[in-house]
């Protein structure tokens, strides 16, 4: 995975991620924060990379969520960064539960960092095809999927 962006004295940059997929990667997201991203693979898996407090940036792999039987086709954040949808050629959408992380100060820059912790709390079945998408609704009190 190839990032790239804007510092802060507007150069732009472009950092190569550490490669932990087997396969393609299909689907990237940032968190809200901006500071999580999560990568999901044709190999079934989900890759969480975390920023690091440091004067450059750099982004460090620290979790690999396994469960989907094949493809992982899409992930979404919900919009306070707490939940984590994945959805694939299995047929399910998973829902993770995230909790830690970094947090940020009132002028957004980084104050702490603790690595994220991700439990399933639910496997969604009963689809009769692939689910290729899932969004979360900003109010948190709904999310849908398609196949």
């Amino acid at each position: 995975i190839n990032m790239s962006g804007n510092s802060i004295n507007d150069e732009w940059f472009c950092h190569e991620l550490q490669q932990v997929h087997d396969r393609t990667v299909r689907c990237v997201e940032f968190n809200p924060m901006g500071t999580v991203l999560a990568s999901a693979s044709f190999d079934g898996t989900v890759a969480i990379y975390e920023k690091k407090l440091s004067e450059k940036v750099e982004w460090e792999c620290t979790a690999q969520l396994e469960g989907h039987e094949s493809e992982v086709k899409h992930i979404c954040w919900s919009s306070n960064g707490t939940l984590l949808a994945t959805c694939g050629r299995d047929k399910t959408v998973w829902i993770w539960e995230c909790s830690g992380g970094p947090s940020l100060s009132f002028s957004g820059n980084m104050k702490s960092h603790q690595s994220m912790d991700f439990e399933c709390i639910a496997v969604l079945q009963g689809h009769s095809g692939d689910v290729k998408s899932v969004y979360f609704t900003p109010s948190l009190d709904q999310f849908g999927d398609g196949e």
